[in-house]
């Protein structure tokens, strides 16, 4: 009820500002005549009681007509309430002078003026001064009824005419006033059309679309200029009739930034400028520039949101036209940047782990892909073996031995097998790609193979977060880096095979010094017993003394026995690595297990308890060579075993080492091993102890039979503290 009583109590508002002026001023005028009979009729209950039945006749239609003129106002009829008002109220005014006191009572001296400053203001100079004229002739009449005597009131004549002239003047004067009143209005309201027609004009013929919103986070659209129509496809009407149709059609991308900052700014009052998005009628999207200012009134109160919609969309495609060019332009410095540095890593780098995680750093931290790998075949072609990675997801992969096989089942093995190149530019959709739960951002993979000497001998994953995110000009570019890396792989390959034939033909001429070095000693030795005891014999025949003979025979037979086991062992030394046996998979398990059997009486014969861990991992080599490594170690353990209470041998497994070959080991309990020994047992007779049966050349054959399945044996011992002999071999996996 209140509600609706506030608003009654507002001006009614139309699209043609002169209308909403003249209802503004009608309106209050009508609050005005409605308040005034209630007035007069309380005054005269309270003071008047005798002419309380006069004053309600003269009341009663007075606020029905006011009622009626305020209906008609509040619906856009203005003049013909005005006219209305105008008529009725001076014939009002007019009827109650006549009926009571003639031209010196209130209705005609205040009544009528107030008529006709009213008229005057409602219908200009013209309606005021057709008003003031019948007016006067009005109260001329009466006077003159009045003077003659046929008045209702009992004046004398000259009193009359003095009131009537008195009167006359003050309604020229009025009108006179309000002449000069309405006058200066009526030119300021024509001055503010015009100005208003210009203003109009100018914001509707000038490229930019002009606004105006209400005040508020809501901003409803309550003016915007035509040329709306043109960039967007929607009437002016439209964006009228729905004030937020603005928001309606704001790119969801911009929606939240540009609702955030007409938040902002609708607290703070500051300038609301910003660049974004709208979607048009026919779902074109179309950039503007939007300004706008809050105009406040003189006493600084806030009146609305006056703005500037600029269309630059043609702008900002340019911009983007710029931006793409550069970028395509940077890309390309970039990819002529990575394929110099990895042409000139490719020609220096010579180690080969060194000079993959050098390629593919470079091509990640220059293209800033999330991840890049490099794979190899392995010797059986089978597999593709992960040699170098980026970021800590490669570390971990290489750490694993991380391989794929070769085939369909993934990027990298269909793109070995097929000797192509493979791109998948959303490996969402793309079925081929292997699911690796390391990288799970992966968004788009390119592999790309590894050609040598017209062989592909692995190839090369790059990954990226973006979906799409290889151009033709990278994956050119990126070919032509992997063709380089490929033809690096080879000659770094080609110069370690010829540094480990220098190193091994070194190692070789050095082993033959030594070997010529000790053959000659080690073999001398039982040529100078045979020749020693063999005069002896001679001296026993001729005296005949059998008992010496055979004594001296035994011993010249044992130098000649050792002489044997010396150049049988040699024999076989020189044998490793020329006379091999077809690889194959080998149990470790199972194979310790056949190398125990071998041995069982020299571990019986010393009370050793031997332990063969359990799941050691399957190998591939030599069967019959690595029994004799199995069997030489753990003689060696069984004769050094000491006199421990508790003799024991361990034979098992500790991981797996970069190449992924099985780290395997024998462990002993017995009288262990000075370090400064460790490296010289392995050498040709080098014996510690010569009074332990042996010729010095079991751990010598070892590392040979070792090296030559590509693993390495190594030695861990403290005197007195048990030894462990550690040696690697390939696995089946591996190989």
């Amino acid at each position: 009820m209140i509600l609706a009583l506030k608003k009654l109590l507002i001006p009614p508002v139309f699209e043609d500002e002169t209308k909403t002026h003249q209802a503004y001023i009608l309106h209050y005028i009508l609050l005005a005549l409605l308040a005034a009979p209630a007035t007069y009729t309380g005054f005269a209950f309270l003071r008047e009681a005798e002419n309380l039945n006069i004053v309600l006749v003269q009341s009663i239609p007075s606020e029905i007509i006011s009622i009626l003129l305020f209906v008609l106002t509040r619906k856009g009829y203005l003049k013909a309430a005005s006219f209305l008002l105008v008529s009725f109220f001076w014939l009002f005014f007019i009827i109650v002078a006549f009926t009571r006191h003639g031209v010196r009572g209130t209705a005609y001296m205040l009544g009528i003026g107030t008529v006709i400053v009213i008229t005057g203001i409602l219908f200009g100079t013209r309606g005021s001064f057709v008003i003031t004229i019948l007016t006067i002739l009005s109260g001329g009449w009466m006077a003159y009824q009045e003077t003659t005597g046929n008045s209702f009131v009992n004046l004398k004549p000259d009193s009359s005419l003095r009131i009537w002239v008195v009167t006359s003047i003050l309604f020229t004067v009025i009108h006179v006033v309000q002449y000069l009143s309405s006058r200066t209005v009526w030119r300021a309201l024509e001055r503010a059309k015009v100005s208003e027609g210009q203003y109009r004009s100018l914001l509707e013929n000038i490229p930019s679309i002009t606004y105006i919103n209400g005040l508020g986070p809501e901003a409803p659209t309550t003016y915007i200029s035509p040329q709306v129509q043109e960039p967007f496809g929607y009437a002016r009407d439209e964006f009228l009739k729905d004030p937020a149709l603005w928001k309606k059609i704001l790119h969801p991308e911009d929606r939240d930034k540009v609702l955030a900052e007409n938040e902002r700014t609708s607290a703070t009052s500051d300038v609301f400028q910003i660049e974004y998005r709208l979607i048009s009628k026919d779902n074109r999207v179309v950039w503007v520039h939007d300004e706008a200012i809050l105009v406040k009134s003189n006493d600084g109160t806030p009146l609305y949101w006056l703005g500037v919609w600029t269309d630059i969309t043609t702008r900002k495609h340019a911009e983007e036209e710029q931006a793409d060019l550069i970028s395509v332009m940077t890309r390309r410095a970039i990819q002529l940047q990575t394929a110099a540095e990895v042409s000139r890593a490719a020609s220096s780098i010579l180690d080969l782990e060194k000079l993959l995680s050098t390629a593919v750093e470079l091509i990640r931290s220059h293209f800033d892909y999330y991840y890049v790998g490099i794979f190899l075949l392995n010797d059986t072609k089978t597999f593709a073996v992960l040699k170098a990675a980026t970021g800590e997801m490669g570390e971990a992969m290489l750490l694993s031995h991380h391989r794929l096989e070769v085939g369909d089942s993934s990027m990298i093995g269909w793109c070995i097998a097929h000797g192509q190149a493979r791109i998948a530019l959303d490996v969402g959709d793309d079925a081929v790609r292997f699911k690796n739960p390391l990288l799970p951002l992966t968004r788009s993979e390119m592999a790309l193979p590894l050609f040598s000497r017209g062989e592909v001998i692995g190839a090369m994953t790059i990954q990226s977060e973006v979906p799409s995110a290889f151009s033709p000009g990278d994956i050119t570019a990126l070919q032509t880096m992997a063709d380089q890396i490929a033809i690096a792989i080879e000659n770094a390959r080609l110069f370690t095979e010829r540094a480990n034939l220098v190193a091994e033909l070194e190692g070789r001429n050095a082993e033959l010094e030594r070997f010529t070095y000790t053959v000659s000693h080690d073999l001398k030795s039982p040529l100078v017993t045979i020749r020693g005891f063999l005069g002896y014999l001679h001296q026993d025949a001729k005296i005949n003394d059998m008992t010496r003979f055979e004594r001296d025979l035994a011993r010249i037979a044992n130098a000649a026995d050792r002489m044997q086991s010396l150049l049988n062992d040699l024999l076989e030394l020189s044998r490793v690595g020329r006379i091999v046996n077809p690889p194959e998979d080998i149990s470790f398990e199972e194979m310790s297990g056949e190398t125990i059997e071998l041995i069982a009486g020299a571990i019986e014969e010393s009370h050793v308890r031997v332990e063969v861990q359990k799941n050691l991992p399957v190998i591939r080599g030599d069967r019959m060579r690595l029994m004799e490594v199995m069997q030489n170690l753990i003689s060696n353990a069984i004769k050094f075993i000491g006199d421990n209470p508790e003799p024991r041998v361990e034979i098992g497994a500790s991981g797996f080492d970069a190449d992924g070959k099985a780290i395997l080991f024998i462990r002993d309990n017995g009288i262990g091993i000075d370090p400064q020994y460790h490296e010289r047992i392995f050498g040709l007779f080098n014996r510690l102890n010569p009074d332990i049966e042996g010729t010095g050349i079991g751990l010598t054959l070892v590392r040979r039979i070792v090296e030559v399945h590509g693993g390495r044996v190594w030695v861990e011992s403290q005197l007195g503290a048990g030894a462990t002999f550690f040696f690697t071999l390939p696995t089946a996996d591996s190989v």
